[in-house]
């Protein structure tokens, strides 16, 4: 199992949850980051559909993307992940 799944409460753009994870006695740091997309914005699906992508395509590479959400009223969740260094 890769991933679990936990509630945190609502954010604010640019904020980031730390969640500290324990496996074997190793911990773990690991940074979330969710952004509002504005899904109101432009009648044609595929026009928004486009300006998703092109705005996920553009964040910051330190992060990947996890999970697009459900749309709440005009805005779509979309959360990032800070992306581990591999250790040298």
């Amino acid at each position: 199992m890769n991933e679990i799944c936990i509630h945190v409460p609502s954010l604010d753009n640019q904020q980031t949850v730390e969640v500290a994870v324990t496996v074997n006695g190793k911990k773990q740091l690991m940074n979330y980051r969710v952004e509002s997309f504005d899904w109101s914005s432009g009648v044609d699906p595929v026009h928004r559909i486009e300006r998703l992508r092109g705005m996920i395509e553009s964040y910051d590479s330190r992060w990947e993307l996890v999970q697009i959400g459900i749309p709440d009223g005009h805005l779509v969740p979309v959360m990032f992940r800070q992306r581990v260094k591999e250790p040298a």
